[in-house]
């Protein structure tokens, strides 16, 4: 078996949010990066597993989003606070999401989310080796709040919402243990 670590300043989770309804135009789509992440990877002949952590209170807004532009100034740090707050304080609830994954090979993951809930998907992944023994893995894959038990986020008066699906990106990079 070789166990392999996240170097936690060379990899990234980051999750899109994108607005919808009839004023959402008002709304932002968002970026959020988590800052706070512990792992590690295990593989065996034929068989992989992750197990991934990422703190709820690490949870940081890089900035908005037009269309896949990220503008991380368009938020003041008041706006920015705020918006933390409320995912940690209202939306999600937990102090952190746990990611496991499994594969077979190196193309593709079952992927269970957990917070509140137990969230089911499927990944593809893009492996390959960066230095000696060391790995970078990317993936996106998509989310369902609903099926993490995240209530529906809505702007006032419901004048827009946060669409149910977000978007992970997930860009690692592991080394040997």
């Amino acid at each position: 078996m070789t166990r392999h670590v996240f170097d936690l300043t060379a990899s990234s989770l980051r999750i899109r949010t994108r607005a919808s309804g009839l004023l959402a135009r008002l709304a932002h789509d968002l970026e959020l990066r988590a800052t706070v992440l512990e792992g590690s990877v295990e593989e065996e002949p034929g068989s992989w597993t992750t197990d991934l952590r990422a703190a709820v209170s690490g949870l940081r807004v890089a900035g908005t989003l037009h269309g896949d532009r990220l503008d991380p100034a368009a938020l003041s740090a008041s706006d920015r606070a705020e918006i933390e707050r409320k995912l940690r304080d209202e939306v999600l609830r937990v102090a952190e999401v746990r990611v496991r994954a499994t594969g077979r090979d190196r193309a593709s993951a079952e992927v269970q989310v957990i917070a509140a809930r137990t969230a089911q998907t499927r990944a593809s992944l893009s492996v390959r080796e960066v230095a000696a023994g060391e790995l970078q893995v990317v993936a996106a894959l998509p989310l369902s709040l609903r099926a993490l038990g995240v209530a529906e986020v809505k702007g006032p008066l419901g004048a827009f919402k946060v669409d149910d699906t977000v978007q992970v990106l997930v860009d690692l990079r592991l080394r040997p243990a």
